[in-house]
């Protein structure tokens, strides 16, 4: 329950000395929500950026749902949440609830009755020399604090618990919580309150027109309602002009466009009134008929007529695009492609939005913009492309204003008459929230805005029920170690770890190859384990660079199989050399090297003793490094090798002699594959051929644990 601060100070109330001049004030900027028990987002924080703040997941993490929420509490008048907008974990919450009240323990019961919270925090310059909307929710007295919160909650109305709890008579047909669930929409409702960062317990109750004062919401929906000839009722370009037409007229910051608006208008007065004319005549042609019919009521009542042309209208119902044929043709714009006519949507909705901000004349307030799937109908380079350049939108639309003002010199002159002409360069302070599933798009952002949606499961007790999945919002920006290389490498690869539901990494071309066709044979040996159903992205990145993606999979969460070679190297001599895995040595592969980094160890039997029963795991990750196929068998030292130990009658290999070393076999086998071509060859030929063959146990041992995970991220220790 809301309360007043203790200070009972409000801003408006803080002395005048306190308030530092400052020209030029900074917009405020949102910097993180935290969400509580609204469907996946059980307990969730989303960290903004003051650009773009790019949400990346596979499907169901919850990315529709974060813009849902904001756009239930944020932009209806009436907020209604159904049973099924809360988090799992509150249907017990609610049934325990019940059970205090009928117990007769209310106060209890209330406390354990669920609620959905959305807590936004803003910074603020402190030396802004004014607050503006932001007054209404400064309830602190630090002068060091530049932050607000505002906390929105959808919860019982207060003296609403006795009609919500009781009477509720379990029965086959409506058990308690399904009868819960009807009474939700009638007895909850949207509260806000503004509290003091430095203090949970000091908070103020605000009305919701406060926060719609400060922030400013809108939604670009991935169902945007291009044109077709074939719904000619619906026209959303006409919308769209006719909503920068409305939000022109009486605006005070963009002079060239009222006064276009203006001059609209009297065209359309001009016109109206030549119409009334011929309309007159018509009216004259039909008044005679309508007296002659006699009909009761009309007596000597006679009728004007009037031609009433609205701007608005006129836009919404008559405005069209159309692009230039030949001869002098014109195509309509239902005859251009879906990207095309996608993209001059989002482009004059976005403009839209703009305009619509700056009509308001409030600098000190804030524009949230979400953009769901702007990759839809868009080919690969224009998705980058339309990432790269949202991030110039900000400050391109203004400079498009000044130059419209300076191509309009009776707009200027209007502007100087008013003094509002100085500001209609400042920037645009929107803030973007983008959610995709292209890869195009999320690759070509920084970590430091990308946000990843990740559903986990808490580990249950043994015997206990699975617990309910939930979502985890991870900032990549915690990914600063070799960034570079790996936006490159996700840039130039088109990789799409963000959306898979697995991943493996390879060592070469030659795996590239072989490890779907394994993934195939193993899976037709063992249908149960096949992983058709999910995602499973295939990447080329070298035992030399593997282990600089193991933190941003660590992250990720998913489950990940690292596919390597052993690679020993032979260093007491005065040049290190490769050997045989027999000869011993160390291990030169720098994937398997920072691994094992807590240890040190990198000798190859120590390593060989550390995959003996099982490829070594650590929480998401697996690696899989070559192996003896049995006990005390001679081990490759690369793929080719441990192909070749794996198929020895498919090469020619003798059997075993009394005096046949593990060091000759592995050099045999070596020989098998060295003047036989590239590896991408050897794989081509031995794998894709006739020939049947046996997977090396690594790889099998390394496939047979990916398949066995469920593809959902567990939550680890740590985190």
């Amino acid at each position: 329950m809301s309360q007043t601060g203790t200070s009972g100070v409000i801003p408006s109330q803080r002395a005048a000395s306190e308030l530092p001049s400052h020209k030029t004030p900074t917009p405020p900027r949102m910097t993180k929500a935290v969400i509580q028990n609204f469907r996946l987002l059980r307990e969730t924080e989303l960290s903004f950026t003051d650009d773009v703040t790019l949400c990346v997941g596979r499907n169901n993490t919850g990315k529709t749902s974060l813009a849902k929420l904001f756009k239930l509490f944020l932009t209806k008048k009436d907020s209604v949440l159904r049973i099924e907008d809360f988090s799992a974990e509150c249907y017990a919450e609610f049934l325990d609830a019940h059970r205090l009240y009928v117990a007769g323990e209310k106060e209890q019961a209330r406390g354990r009755i669920p609620k959905v919270t959305l807590t936004l925090h803003i910074a603020y310059d402190a030396n802004c020399g004014q607050y503006g909307p932001l007054a209404s929710f400064i309830v602190d007295l630090d002068p060091d604090c530049s932050e607000v919160m505002i906390r929105l909650t959808y919860a019982l109305k207060d003296g609403a618990l006795d009609v919500f709890l009781s009477d509720l008579v379990s029965s086959a047909d409506a058990p308690p919580l399904e009868r819960l669930a009807r009474r939700i929409p009638a007895h909850f409702g949207l509260s806000v309150t503004a509290v003091d960062p430095t203090d949970d317990a000091n908070v103020r109750t605000v009305d919701l027109a406060e926060v719609k004062k400060l922030l400013k919401v809108d939604f670009l929906d991935a169902q945007r309602g291009l044109d077709d000839e074939d719904r000619e009722a619906a026209q959303p370009i006409g919308a769209i002009f006719e909503k920068l037409f409305t939000s022109a007229k009486g605006s005070k910051r963009v002079d060239w466009l009222e006064d276009l608006a203006t001059r609209i208008d009297v065209m359309l007065t001009n016109t109206s009134s030549d119409l009334d004319i011929s309309l007159q005549e018509i009216r004259t042609q039909v008044a005679p008929a309508l007296t002659a019919f006699g009909y009761p009521g009309l007596g000597n009542q006679e009728f004007v007529t009037a031609a009433r042309l609205d701007s608005r209208r006129l836009l919404r119902n008559f405005a069209r695009i159309h692009y230039p044929g030949a001869a002098g043709v014109r195509f309509p714009e239902s005859y251009s492609g879906l990207g095309t006519r996608n993209l001059v949507m989002m482009l004059l909705k976005l403009f839209t939005y703009y305009r619509e901000h700056t009509a308001q004349c409030n600098e000190l307030g804030i524009h949230l913009v979400f953009l769901e799937e702007p990759e839809a109908h868009l080919h690969p380079q224009m998705q980058e492309v339309f990432i790269q350049q949202l991030l110039q939108f900000p400050s391109l639309f203004p400079q498009l204003d000044a130059q419209m003002r300076a191509n309009n010199p009776q707009s200027v002159g209007m502007a100087e008459a008013t003094g509002s002409g100085s500001q209609n360069g400042s920037p645009w302070n929107a803030q973007f929230v983008v959610t995709t599933h292209s890869a195009h798009v999320a690759n070509r952002a920084r970590f430091s805005n990308i946000r990843y949606f990740r559903k986990e499961e808490e580990a249950a007790e043994p015997g206990d029920e699975p617990r309910p999945a939930r979502t985890a919002i991870k900032d990549l920006s915690q990914v600063s170690r070799d960034e570079k290389f790996l936006l490159k490498y996700l840039t130039l690869t088109r990789a799409d770890l963000y959306f898979a539901d697995k991943a493996i990494l390879v060592e070469g071309a030659s795996e590239r190859v072989f490890v779907p066709a394994a993934e195939e044979k193993l899976a037709a040996r063992k249908p149960d384990t096949a992983v058709s159903h999910q995602y499973v992205t295939l990447m080329e990145v070298g035992g030399a660079y593997a282990h600089k993606f193991y933190p941003l999979l660590r992250i990720l969460g998913i489950p990940t199989l690292i596919i390597t070679d052993l690679d020993p190297i032979d260093a007491s001599g005065p040049k290190i050399r490769k050997c045989t895995v027999s000869e011993g040595g160390h291990t030169s592969n720098q994937s398997i090297r920072a691994w094992f980094d807590e240890t040190g160890e990198t000798k190859v039997a120590e390593l060989l003793r550390r995959a003996e029963a099982d490829a070594p795991v650590a929480a998401n990750l697996c690696l899989a490094y070559q192996v003896p196929e049995q006990p005390g068998d001679p081990c490759g030292r690369t793929f080719e090798d441990a192909f070749v130990l794996a198929n020895p009658t498919l090469f020619g290999l003798s059997r075993r002699r009394a005096t046949t070393t593990n060091a000759s076999l592995e050099k045999r086998a070596r020989d098998k594959v060295d003047g036989k071509g590239s590896k991408v060859d050897f794989a081509l030929e031995h794998v894709l051929g006739e020939h049947d063959w046996e997977v090396p146990k690594y790889i099998r041992r390394g496939l047979e644990w990916l398949m066995a995970q469920d593809g959902t991220a567990t939550k680890t220790d740590g985190e």
